[in-house]
């Protein structure tokens, strides 16, 4: 249909062109038709299409026209050549179509076999990419390498897993150093041989990291990679990080070794019964409880065969009732080389998930040491028991509520009860007196509260029989392991025999004071008027050497008498405390003066050479000026009877430091080392032989001592021995060089003394006589009562000036009549000395408030009489 449509188009074309064509229209036109179709067409349409031009040209374009006749012999050639021509132009073109069919359908089976190919490829590159994409994503280790080892890949979780940076770092480095040095050996020797005998091998090893060395324990599994013909091309493998199970694979054997350790420390195994096959299993620790070897097979029968004989029918009974749902918990004895053994056994059933019965699970402790130890508690408890309650003293425990804990046979017995019984009670419910329940109760709190011991010295405790004893007792706190505590110690001893004692001795010692005063007033008396009578004697001319030598003597006796008193009583006062200090400042110069002065009479009789020596410098002091004189008095009175007639004296006076020194030497008898440390003693002599003829107390270095300590300074003794004589020195703490505050009040009183109207009151009658007589000798108008009334009755009438007054008389005492005096108009301002034996500072302060201006000691030293009555 192409073809007729081809031609008839051309026919067309020629016939309406002809005029330009003329008679000769060009018939190759048709060649185009022709040539298309035995191109499209092939061979058969060429020629059909050439047979087909040529009859149609001979019809329509040939003169005659519409004729199949040919005139002209050139038409019949222009005929002939177009079918020449379109014959031999379909036949090339039908071959080259052909050729060119044939070369398409080549192109085209080539060009669907590319893209087969490139199909293949590309599923193949997918797969690879997956494959890649899954070893990427994957969290094993996946790596490649080729036969000599030189790996060609790894994923990013290998390189990650073993401190690798990149993949360019992992293809350098040999598959052998991913291993320890000490399995390369192995891998390279024996693992990969196997490979590539068997194509796949897998092997728990050692990886290392790169970085930090640890080890990587892998499950390293290898296979072979070959080529299409089956050839080994490299090893791959898919690698697992087992480290972790490693790990906790090793920490269950640590734990199981810490527990079989544990066991051991503890002296506890374990042990599972299964009751069906009658098996027993053991845990190391239990195999060496009941001393069997370890791996032994066991049974039911075999433990039993351990226990003790006299436990097997309780055990077994124990063991059939757990079975049954009983609890299994039992303490019982073993046979173990021939020793016995003791332990306890617990126990819990075990049911499969049916709930049929399995066995027993249960534990095994050695309580052979426990049992000892109890044994041991229970004796040694029983053996304090009877400690404490044979200990006199209470003894008890007791908490922050103050109920006893614990509590001795002396605690019972004081209340009335039984150790028992007090447990768990107070004070309160055995002791009726509330005041010393709520005060031992608040001794308990302060100690408790403060976690510090008290002691209390003296308490009073109401027994169950109502008697009031007296304890001493010490509370100590009970702390717990966190320092906290919640009770308390106590330890209570009966003082209350040494309550009794110590009041009886307080007692004897008011007693002994009484006495000593009443011994001083007794003594005082009679020497008032023998000192009296001296001075009487002493004012008359003597002319007679022996009368003077006798006054002498007396006088010197008295004083000695005076002073034995004074010392006693001064000593007596400090052992009480009851001394007063009078504190001036002075010089040290005066109590010097005036110790010497004192004891210049003793000094002389014994024909003494005192030698003194002192800085030129004045030295001050604050203190008691009558108490340091007498210190220094006393040394050098004892100086003076431990040396010989003749012998030499030296008193010192510097000043070391900020302390004045005052050094007593002498050349007498000496001190003995054995007696020396003693010297300062009470009643300590240096000459203790029945001989010794110094008399003397032994108090009075021992008031030296008790002074000079009481004024801040120190008395020390030194002695080379006897014979070497003796060096004692008192330092006392000296005022400032330059103070100014210090003034002498030493001043002797130049005046006449005024004619006082005296009233002598005392019962003594010698002593009332001898004063009058001095007091007349002097030109005072004097008058004498024995008694207070009469002594009240001639003041009224009398009008005395001065009183001296007695304290101990027959009637009224010398305060109540010092009182009635001050009462009266006619003495209220007269001048009123008591003179009396009793000197203890609570019979100054009487006098004091009874009115009395002054206080006075017999024996009366009319010196100092003499000057009072001068300054009033």
């Amino acid at each position: 249909m192409t073809s007729i449509l081809g031609t008839a188009a051309i026919l067309f074309v020629l016939e309406e062109l002809q005029f330009i064509f003329g008679g000769s229209p060009p018939l190759l036109l048709f060649l185009v038709v022709i040539a298309s179709a035995a191109w499209y067409g092939g061979t058969k349409a060429g020629l059909f299409t050439t047979v087909l031009s040529a009859v149609t040209s001979v019809y329509f374009l040939t003169e005659p026209y519409n004729s199949f006749y040919i005139a002209r012999p050139s038409e019949m050639l222009r005929i002939a050549t177009l079918v020449g021509i379109g014959t031999v132009c379909t036949l090339v073109i039908a071959r080259l179509h052909d050729q060119e069919k044939r070369a398409l359908h080549t192109v085209m089976d080539r060009e669907e076999q590319l893209k087969k190919e490139i199909a293949r490829r590309n599923r193949t590159q997918a797969e690879r990419n997956l494959y890649v994409s899954l070893a990427k994503s994957s969290t094993e280790f996946i790596g490649m390498c080729d036969t000599q080892l030189e790996p060609f890949f790894v994923n990013d979780a290998g390189l990650q897993l073993v401190g690798l940076d990149s993949l360019e770092q992992a293809l350098k480095t040999p598959v052998k150093d991913f291993f320890f040095p000490e399995d390369q050996a192995f891998i390279m020797d024996e693992f990969f041989p196997t490979v590539l005998r068997d194509s796949r091998a897998e092997i728990e090893i050692r990886f290392r990291h790169f970085k930090t060395g640890e080890v990587l324990w892998m499950i390293f599994n290898v296979f072979a990679l070959k080529d299409l013909h089956d050839n080994i091309v490299g090893f791959g493998t898919v690698s697992t990080n087992i480290t972790e199970h490693k790990q906790i694979e090793e920490a269950l054997r640590e734990s199981q070794r810490d527990l079989n350790h544990a066991q051991a420390v503890a002296h506890i195994g374990n042990w599972r019964m299964d009751i069906r096959n009658n098996i027993l299993e053991w845990s190391d620790e239990n195999f060496r409880i009941f001393g069997t070897p370890k791996g032994t097979p066991l049974t039911y029968q075999s433990f039993l065969d351990i226990v003790h004989p006299a436990d097997r029918q309780l055990v077994d009974t124990t063991w059939q009732q757990a079975l049954t749902g009983m609890p299994y918990d039992i303490e019982h004895r073993l046979i173990v080389d021939k020793k016995v053994k003791w332990v306890r056994e617990l126990a819990e059933l075990e049911f499969d998930k049916h709930g049929v019965l399995l066995g027993g699970f249960g534990t095994t402790e050695d309580i052979t040491d426990i049992k000892s130890t109890q044994e041991a508690l229970q004796y040694e408890r029983a053996f304090l028991r009877q400690i404490i309650d044979a200990v006199p003293s209470m003894i008890f425990v007791k908490d922050r509520e103050g109920r006893f804990m614990l509590s001795n046979e002396a605690l019972a017995q004081c209340y009335g009860t039984s150790p028992e019984s007090l447990t768990g009670l107070t004070d309160e419910n055995f002791n009726p007196n509330a005041d010393e329940v709520t005060h031992f109760y608040q001794n308990d709190l302060d100690v408790i509260r403060t976690g510090k011991p008290k002691l209390i010295p003296e308490e009073k405790v109401t027994h169950a029989d109502g008697s009031v004893h007296w304890y001493s007792t010490v509370k100590i706190p009970l702390c717990d392991t966190d320092n906290s505590c919640s009770k308390l110690l106590g330890v209570a001893t009966d003082i209350t025999e040494r309550k009794h004692a110590e009041e009886t001795l307080r007692l004897m010692d008011r007693r002994k004071d009484e006495f000593l005063a009443m011994l001083a007033h007794e003594l005082r008396n009679p020497l008032a008027p023998i000192r009296n009578a001296v001075r009487l004697l002493k004012m008359q001319e003597a002319t007679d050497p022996k009368l003077t030598l006798s006054c002498n003597i007396i006088d010197r006796q008295v004083t000695h008498m005076t002073r034995l008193l004074d010392d006693l009583l001064d000593m007596a006062r400090i052992m009480q405390g009851k001394i007063r200090l009078k504190i001036e400042h002075f010089e040290l110069t005066d109590i010097v003066n005036n110790a010497i002065e004192t004891s210049r009479p003793l000094l002389e009789s014994r024909k003494q050479e005192l030698i003194i020596s002192q800085t030129m410098t004045p030295q001050w002091l604050e203190g008691d000026h009558v108490r340091l004189a007498q210190v220094l008095s006393n040394l050098l009175n004892n100086a003076a009877k431990y040396t010989g007639e003749g012998g030499k004296i030296m008193l010192s006076v510097m000043r070391k430091g900020s302390d004045a020194v005052i050094e007593i030497k002498d050349t007498g008898i000496g001190i003995s080392p054995d007696i020396l440390p003693q010297i300062f003693d009470l009643f300590t002599q240096a000459d203790h032989t029945l001989a010794h003829s110094q008399g003397g107390l032994g108090i009075g270095l021992t008031l030296v001592r008790q002074l000079v300590e009481i004024h801040g300074g120190t008395v020390t003794a030194a002695s080379e021995g006897i014979g070497q004589g003796s060096t004692f020195t008192v330092r006392l703490p000296a005022l400032p060089m330059d103070s100014s505050a210090a003034e002498s009040a030493r001043t002797e009183s130049v005046l006449p003394t005024s004619k006082f109207r005296i009233l002598v009151v005392d019962d003594y009658a010698d002593a009332a006589e001898s004063l009058m007589m001095l007091l007349q000798a002097k030109g005072h108008e004097v008058e004498i009562a024995d008694c207070g009334i009469k002594a009240i009755e001639q003041a009224q009438v009398f009008h005395p000036q001065v009183v001296l007054l007695d304290i101990g008389l027959p009637d009224l005492d010398g305060y109540e009549v010092a009182k009635r005096l001050r009462a009266l108009p006619e003495t209220r301002d007269a001048t009123l000395i008591a003179l009396t034996g009793y000197g203890q500072s609570e019979d100054h302060n009487r006098s004091q408030s009874a009115g009395f201006d002054h206080h006075l000691l017999k024996p009366l030293n009319f010196d100092e009489l003499s000057a009072l009555l001068t300054s009033s």
